[in-house]
């Protein structure tokens, strides 16, 4: 019998303990009424777009980072800075100063994406211990989520307290997280070798290269669909933007998130179980179907029951990100591991940078639900070409090779 909280090694317990400190986000309800009173949600929308693609060009510098030096001093990085991006936010009383704890905050999150997964992942490797994998990247996401909802709680009554005390105290939280990762123990990979630039440049090709690799290729269309989906949805000021729509508003919306993360959460486990009645490809497209019909719901004045429409987007996007998480994590080699999570997470970064100004520009103006109708229908049309790419890949490498002679 599994356990529902595998620990097999001691950097699988800081792993755990480093995720719940990043997913305690006793802003998420609140943090757009904080920032709005400093800018309109245009404004918004351009500072979260400039940021955000600040924090995408950090993305593969840092994976590259972690593969060349140390993934454990780079975790610790990503804490460091994370936390000071949010003390600086909180104590703001001007935009510049907002954006600059801001940006702060964006290398941290780029440091932290790739490293994370790959030292948890490869600590396993290293005591042969790989197939716990899909129960861990399970238990992970669950407890994330979990920290998440007890963080939307504690976080909706500190803002009716005083509105800056959830960004001190994600701070703290994002401290003790710096704190857990010095307990870290650095797996014995195969060295890449110095930070120098043909290092790094070697690094980022191989990246690229391992998503265009046989065993991915049949995966990268809907992983991207699941994935930038799901960053659109939870990052910066879609899901509050949605959320707000249906007449949900700060204290309404700590209530309605932690219903729905709590829902995803009693779900999580059953990801492992699903893999071995489901092929990857299949669930994968379910799950992202699932977010796309999350966003359609957001296109429509549903009132309450857009509830629904959000528990579709946090059920589709959590479960869809724990399945692809283990998909690419069981065909990519240690030595790029960090590198090529960090180019995933670049790519599925790109849809949120390119839209945020216009999410933010159609909220002003009232037509937002269009934006999440078009959203629906990219992400429906790339599971649709997955399934004809699949179907093409396999067909042609089913048939028999040409003998020589044969007409």
């Amino acid at each position: 019998m599994i356990s529902p909280l595998p620990i097999p090694n001691r950097n699988i317990g800081i792993y755990y303990v480093m995720t719940c400190a990043l997913s305690a986000s006793f802003i998420s309800s609140n943090w757009i009424f904080f920032w709005l009173r400093l800018m309109t949600y245009g404004q918004l929308g351009l500072v979260d777009a400039i940021g955000f693609a600040f924090g995408l060009l950090m993305e593969i510098p840092t994976g590259a980072i972690a593969d060349t030096m140390s993934r454990k001093r780079t975790l610790i990085l990503a804490y460091a800075f994370a936390g000071g991006g949010y003390i600086i936010m909180a104590a703001s009383d001007a935009a510049w100063v907002l954006i600059f704890g801001f940006w702060l905050s964006q290398i941290g999150w780029a440091f932290y994406s790739g490293a994370a997964e790959a030292i948890a992942f490869d600590s396993l490797k290293e005591r042969g211990q790989e197939t716990q994998y899909p129960q861990v990247a399970s238990a992970v996401n669950m407890l994330a989520i979990m920290a998440y909802i007890v963080a939307l709680l504690i976080g909706g009554i500190l803002y009716n307290i005083d509105m800056r005390l959830p960004h001190y105290v994600y701070a703290i939280a994002l401290m003790i997280g710096m704190v857990a990762a010095f307990g870290l123990h650095e797996p014995q990979v195969k060295a890449v070798g110095h930070l120098t630039f043909r290092a790094y440049r070697n690094q980022l090709t191989q990246g690229f290269r391992q998503l265009a690799m046989p065993e991915l290729r049949p995966y990268v269309g809907i992983i991207f669909a699941a994935l930038g989906g799901m960053f659109l949805f939870s990052f910066g000021l879609i899901q509050p933007a949605i959320a707000t729509s249906f007449g949900f508003f700060a204290d309404e919306q700590a209530v309605i998130y932690a219903i729905v993360a709590t829902i995803a959460v009693l779900l999580m486990p059953l990801v492992p179980y699903l893999r071995k009645r489901f092929n990857d490809f299949t669930g994968l497209a379910v799950l992202t179907l699932v977010l796309a019909t999350g966003f359609a719901g957001a296109a429509l004045p549903l009132g309450g029951w857009g509830f629904f429409a959000l528990l579709c987007l946090r059920i589709g996007g959590e479960m869809s990100r724990t399945w692809a998480s283990i998909v690419l994590n069981e065909r990519i080699p240690s030595e790029s591991r960090a590198t090529t999570l960090s180019t995933v997470a670049l790519l599925t970064r790109i849809p949120y940078v390119l839209t945020a100004l216009i999410a933010g520009v159609m909220v002003e103006s009232g037509t937002f639900s269009w934006f999440n109708l078009a959203v629906a229908l990219v992400i429906g049309l790339i599971v649709v070409r997955s399934f004809i790419y699949r179907h093409a890949l396999a067909s042609r490498l089913a048939k028999p090779p040409i003998v020589a002679g044969e007409a």
